[in-house]
């Protein structure tokens, strides 16, 4: 049976090139092991935070009448979170603004008043000590008038308190209050939690902090094999006095997703560079203890024990040994099997 050819590129990397050995009804693709050069890595644990994590907490005291939220619940920016039961603090804003009324018209009072006292010392029909009287009776009304605006924005500041909204999109991680109960002011109200900015922190040993200053650059790997490289990189300004260690923040890109909170993660800093001999890591076969790939030379294939390294993105990974640059291996193990066994039993027959 005659094989066909069928070409094949892998992520755009040009020395990847395909080859088929299969049977008339599925070409088996190929993709040849290159030698890149890539860099080398240090490898830490680190956890993921949420840089907006906060407590809301009381700013005006009074009693709950309106709880809209409970633990893990997600709420929306600007969503009033509970209200405070806000009759006193309405009445102080009432007075207030009733006071600037009454600021207001002794003021309209003053400046007739000195306008009046003003057009007849011109006549000189009036002492300079009463327009003295009148000019300070005119500021002392403009004085009041400006004490009273100050009341009215802390009445409505006072106001605004009795409604809590929250800061940013997130989720309740905690709420410290039931309804009907009697807050103080600074008491602790909900705490929040926002999934749309992460970053992971790590320790660094000081050894290797000259190298991780020098590139400046990571990633941080998932368990499902996934890399995401960090945003930004904040290194802290001193190190552990008892680990000697160097706290490192890698902010991650808003929006990240399969990224939680409280977990652990690896990152991966890059320390230098090296060549390596890399192939798709959807070409190996694991089976128990083995781990091989099915090399193809013409319409020969053969399974080969290889030991691998770590992944290196792209879907790529790393041959420590077992394999050469150039050679071809079955992208698709599975029909490399089929394939293999198959023709075993038609030379047996």
């Amino acid at each position: 049976m005659m094989t066909r050819i069928l070409g094949f590129v892998l992520m755009g990397l040009l020395p990847w090139v395909g080859a088929s050995a299969a049977s008339n009804d599925a070409p088996l693709t190929t993709a040849v092991v290159v030698e890149r050069s890539m860099p080398n890595e240090l490898m830490l644990e680190g956890t993921v935070e949420a840089v907006n994590l906060a407590t809301v907490t009381a700013k005006t005291s009074g009693t709950v009448v309106e709880i809209n939220f409970d633990v893990n619940d997600y709420v929306k920016e600007g969503t009033v979170l509970l209200r405070f039961q806000g009759k006193i603090n309405q009445a102080g804003l009432l007075r207030a603004k009733a006071g600037l009324a009454g600021a207001t018209a002794n003021l309209v009072r003053a400046e007739r008043e000195y306008q009046r006292l003003n057009t007849l010392f011109d006549k000189k029909m009036v002492t300079a000590s009463q327009i003295d009287q009148a000019r300070a009776s005119l500021d002392a009304a403009r004085a009041g008038v400006e004490a009273d605006h100050a009341q009215i924005t802390t009445a409505t500041e006072s106001v605004s308190d009795t409604v809590v909204k929250a800061p940013y999109s997130g989720f309740v991680v905690k709420r410290f209050i039931q309804l009907g109960e009697t807050a103080n002011v600074g008491q602790p109200l909900f705490t929040g939690m926002s999934l749309d900015k992460l970053r992971v922190q790590t320790a660094v040993p000081q050894s290797w902090m000259s190298m991780v200053r020098q590139y400046r650059q990571a990633d941080v790997l998932l368990s499902d094999s996934k890399r995401i490289a960090a945003q930004s990189l904040v290194f802290f300004p001193y190190a552990d006095d008892k680990s000697h260690d160097f706290n490192i923040r890698l902010n991650l890109p808003p929006g990240t997703e399969g990224v939680f909170p409280g977990t652990l993660v690896k990152t991966a800093f890059k320390i230098g560079e090296s060549n390596r001999l890399l192939m798709p890591a959807s070409a190996l076969v694991r089976r128990g203890e083995l781990t091989a790939v099915y090399v193809v030379d013409g319409d020969a294939i053969l399974l080969r024990p290889v030991l691998v390294g770590a992944l290196q993105g792209e879907g790529l990974i790393e041959i420590l040994s077992g394999l050469h640059a150039a050679e071809k291996v079955a992208t698709d193990p599975v029909r490399a099997g089929q394939y293999l066994q198959a023709k075993r039993i038609g030379g047996a027959s």
